[in-house]
């Protein structure tokens, strides 16, 4: 039996060695085993960047992010989990473009209206504003997870999954009080990564268990994806 109980991340490393199907085999302690190639993540990395507008930050973004940073950190070892607090696109520029390459999930704290993010110095900014931003040469696609009010609406929701950053994008579809943006995130990410679910079938699983009526919605490439 593959036993990973006793590590204190939810990931371990190592190489796979065989694959059939839907299954891989794996060489963990000096043991094979086969698991499932859904619980298989060729590079794990949790970035989180708060969008800081200076008059909300001690009563709200910084709570969240700290709720969301220590979380992650309970998933991942600290070496898979980077916390950045900006309020410019210059700053966004300067860390993803050193270190865009390291993390497979994103996590978005900032303020949204439906159709931008806020930001400090730059105020409202749209997908395609930042697309310049993220769509650098040798991105990988990435999946994001926008905790801001109204981040899931088509206005912001679908030009930004269309990105070519973009894997699957997921944000609210109302305004959402931070405590549900937490647990709704953590419900993802446990689905996601410690339970080896598809970002779908993770999604559908949180967006069950949120509270307060919130409706979250799941984007991907231009789409929604119905919540099936």
């Amino acid at each position: 039996m593959f036993d990973v109980d006793d590590v204190p991340s939810a990931f371990v490393e190592t190489r796979v060695e065989e694959i059939a199907g839907r299954s891989v085999r794996i060489l963990f302690r000096g043991e094979d085993h086969w698991i499932s190639s859904a619980k298989c993540q060729r590079n794990i990395g949790l970035l989180i960047i708060c969008i800081g507008d200076l008059e909300t930050e001690p009563t709200l973004l910084d709570p969240l992010s700290k709720s969301v940073t220590q979380f992650c950190r309970l998933l991942a070892s600290d070496d898979y989990v980077r916390f950045y607090k900006i309020r410019s696109v210059a700053e966004l520029t300067a860390i993803w473009a050193r270190d865009h390459a390291a993390y497979s999930h994103i996590v978005l704290i900032a303020h949204g209206n439906g159709s931008g993010l806020r930001f400090a110095a730059d105020g409202w900014q749209t997908a395609a504003q930042l697309e310049p931003v993220l769509a650098i040469p040798g991105v990988l696609p990435k999946y994001f997870v926008n905790l801001a009010c109204q981040a899931g609406q088509a206005p912001l929701g679908k030009p930004f999954s269309r990105l070519a950053v973009c894997d699957s994008y997921v944000g609210a579809y109302q305004s959402v009080h931070g405590a549900i943006a937490s647990q709704f995130l953590q419900s993802f990410l446990i689905h996601h990564l410690l339970q080896g679910e598809t970002s779908k079938v993770a999604f559908r699983h949180a967006r069950e268990r949120v509270s307060g009526g919130t409706s979250f919605r799941l984007w991907r490439q231009g789409s929604l994806i119905p919540n099936v």
